[in-house]
Formats: structure tokens, C-alpha cells, sequence
């Protein structure tokens, strides 16, 4: 999978070859990244990004959501995906994070927009589906 957003962003489903520099990437924003995603601290070595790539590979062949590199001229500067997707319900959440040095270019805001619409136009989720049942 590759979405072309303009000429300085792409977005491309994670492959092992992308391990080294995910890992620098996420090596290189450890103190600014373990604030929100609890995973950064235990992700010390390659191989735990190896196998998050592993894990994002099986998740994209059983049709449960992917995750994507965000690639910003040329250059791996974080990570957007869907989580499980509730195909009953047409339903998912999108979870990304953004290298800190690539903050304030406008990269989460495209790669975000463009995972909505492609929810909604390609996978055929719902805009909408209330989890809420009234009991009368």
C-alpha cells in the first residue's frame, strides 16, 4: 500500500527493510515520544521494531487495519495506521505519532485527513455508527 499525498508526503505500509530507520526514528525522539505512547521505554534494541513491523504485517493479511510509515521528503518521520477495524460495525480509530523534529510542518494533519477519506471512500467505513443502545 502507498498513498501519495503531495509531493513531500507519502504514506506506505511498513516493511522490515524500514526497521533501521524507524528504530533511529524512534531512538532519536525517545524523550519527546514516551510522554504519550508507553511503548517507546521498552523498545531498546531493533528487533522490537522488527517485530512491530512483523505485527503490522499480520495484521494488514487478515484484513484488520495497517500501519504506515510517513514518509516527509524521503525520510521515515513517523507512523499513522488504523487499529482493529470493526468491519460489522464499519467502524475504526486511527493512531499515529510524529518524530520530533518533523513536528510543525503540517504532516499529521495530511496523513490524518487522508486516512479518513480513505476510510470512508475505500474501506467503506461508516461517518457514523453510534455505540449508544437506549433501553426503553
Amino acid at each position: 500500500m502507498f498513498l501519495k499525498i503531495d509531493e513531500e508526503l507519502t504514506l506506505k505500509v511498513l516493511e522490515q527493510e524500514d526497521a533501521p530507520a524507524l528504530f533511529a526514528l524512534t531512538d532519536g525522539s525517545r524523550h519527546y515520544l514516551r510522554e504519550w505512547l508507553p511503548w517507546v521505554d521498552g523498545t531498546k534494541q531493533i528487533e522490537s521494531t522488527e517485530s512491530f513491523i512483523q505485527f503490522c504485517q499480520n495484521q494488514q493479511a487478515s484484513n484488520n487495519g495497517f500501519q504506515t510509515g510517513i514518509w516527509f521528503n524521503g525520510e521515515i518521520a513517523g507512523c499513522i495506521g488504523y487499529h482493529a477495524i470493526d468491519w460489522s460495525n464499519q467502524k475504526t480509530s486511527i493512531g499515529y505519532w510524529l518524530g520530533e523534529n518533523y513536528q510543525g510542518n503540517g504532516i499529521m494533519t495530511k496523513s490524518c485527513k487522508t486516512l479518513v477519506e480513505y476510510a470512508f471512500n475505500e474501506l467503506d467505513l461508516n461517518r457514523w455508527k453510534s455505540d449508544v443502545v437506549l433501553a426503553i
